[in-house]
């Protein structure tokens, strides 16, 4: 163990990160918690330079405008390994319907950035188009991976949902209803471990509230 510890010591003696890098991600980590609390257009980049302990002109050097640090942070998001897993169907989609949606669901929950959060609304009620940008890239996909989980879910005849895109929208608005009911308000309801809500949300969403006759042959799958 002493050997192996001494060979990560050296290795990062000798490879230390780049200055450069070093500075790119403290301006973006800066930017990324000012444009969260004080929104894009009450966010200065002489504020995002003090909190990143730059000069100002460095920021300059990194990115040639405001705008360039915004659209560098939704860039960011969109590549985070955390968030490409969420547009990927699960492997395990032969399994219950239920079990495969509790598990993008509490996928969805653990990925969830509070201080993106807050920045990614803030854009959009300033009307920032990279906000709609970043709606078609990653809300869109979503969507779309859900949409097509349950295209086949129906071909199987295991569920019965009649427009698999709405029932798509509708699962993944509770769970950003939930994500935004915990950071902005945090409402007890929604402050339990992340793998609770999740069967919580899964269990409704499939039975959902209609009652069926005691005899009906019919399945309310979802």
């Amino acid at each position: 163990m002493h050997t192996e510890v001494m060979l990560v010591m050296e290795s990062v003696l000798n490879n230390p990160p780049h200055p450069l890098l070093r500075t790119r991600d403290r301006i973006l980590g800066a930017a990324k918690e000012l444009f969260a609390s004080k929104g894009f257009k009450g966010t200065t980049t002489a504020e995002i330079a003090r909190r990143a302990g730059v000069n100002e002109a460095l920021i300059y050097r990194h990115f040639p405008a405001k705008r360039d640090l915004h659209t560098a942070i939704l860039r960011a998001k969109l590549e985070e390994e955390v968030s490409l897993e969420l547009f990927q169907a699960p492997e395990s989609i032969d399994l219950p319907v239920e079990i495969v949606l509790q598990g993008v669901a509490q996928r969805f929950l653990e990925a969830h950035d509070p201080t993106f959060l807050r920045l990614y609304y803030q854009s959009a009620l300033e009307g920032h188009e990279l906000a709609g940008e970043f709606y078609e890239q990653f809300v869109t996909r979503f969507v779309a991976v859900l949409e097509g989980m349950f295209i086949r879910w129906m071909a199987a005849g295991l569920i019965h949902a009649s427009n698999p895109r709405m029932s798509a929208q509708a699962f993944l608005g509770m769970l950003r209803s939930a994500a935004l009911s915990i950071e902005l308000f945090q409402d007890p309801d929604f402050l339990r471990p992340y793998d609770e809500l999740a069967k919580d949300f899964t269990t409704t969403f499939i039975n959902g509230i209609r009652v069926y006759p005691v005899h009906s042959d019919h399945n309310p799958t979802i």
